[in-house]
């Protein structure tokens, strides 16, 4: 997020937890493994909240026949 006002914080992180993000991420350090996994959070939630609004509308054909639950 280009521009915007950065805060340094403390945290007390589990280090597996961080080097796991930084190899799915593809990250160099920490904090761009912390800030690339706060960026997909935040648009992950924002698909999730316009797939629920579009829940139900349109009309999409299951070529596959599949049974939904």
């Amino acid at each position: 997020m280009k521009g915007t006002l950065k805060v340094r914080k403390q945290f007390i992180l589990d280090p597996a937890k961080i080097e796991a993000v930084k190899k799915i991420t593809e990250s160099k350090t920490d904090t761009e493994a912390i800030n690339k996994a706060l960026d997909m959070v935040i648009a992950n939630s924002k698909v999730e909240k316009m797939l629920v609004s579009i829940r139900g509308k349109g009309n999409i054909k299951d070529v596959y026949h599949r049974v939904s639950g």
